[in-house]
């Protein structure tokens, strides 16, 4: 988890130093362009229009909750945890711990992944999104192959 945090860090430190702002480098052809942006909101810019004064303290706030709930799991119930859980955790947590420290410490989130499909721009995330999203397929894969039939009313 550390080496991920890290690498989310780093490679934010790396686009702040050497990429201005809003320059356009292309990655990979109509798929990915290296593009720095300062996203002052959450997942596609909502609440980015907020005041500072209120926006910053409410979603450092909300996630400092939100990590501080997922390390309190994760050290209490790490062993009775399935793979996938686990796995979702280690991927999560850095991600949102990622973004966290860069919305306290700037009061927004660097962000320079721009993906996109020839002319349709769909957004431009970072590598704490990537680490959550990831993290996010590990909790649905158990979910979309569970035998558990609880959801099934039983008729009497």
């Amino acid at each position: 988890m550390i080496m991920l945090l890290g690498l989310d860090l780093g490679s934010k430190i790396w686009v702040r130093a050497n990429v201005p702002l809003y320059e356009i480098t292309e990655l990979l052809t109509n798929f990915i362009d290296l593009t720095h942006v300062q996203n002052r909101g959450v997942s596609f810019s909502f609440f980015a229009d907020i005041a500072d004064s209120f926006r910053i303290p409410l979603l450092v706030g909300v996630s400092l909750v939100a990590v501080a709930a997922m390390i309190f799991y994760q050290t209490r119930y790490w062993n009775e945890l399935d793979f996938f859980t686990r796995s979702g955790l280690v991927c999560v947590l850095p991600g949102a711990a990622g973004n966290l420290i860069d919305r306290a410490v700037y009061g927004y989130v660097t962000d320079f992944f721009h993906f996109r499909w020839y002319e349709t721009s769909f957004f431009v995330n970072n590598l704490a999104d990537c680490f959550i999203s990831i993290g996010v397929v590990f909790f649905i894969i158990p979910l979309l192959f569970s035998k558990n039939d609880s959801h099934i009313s039983k008729a009497t």
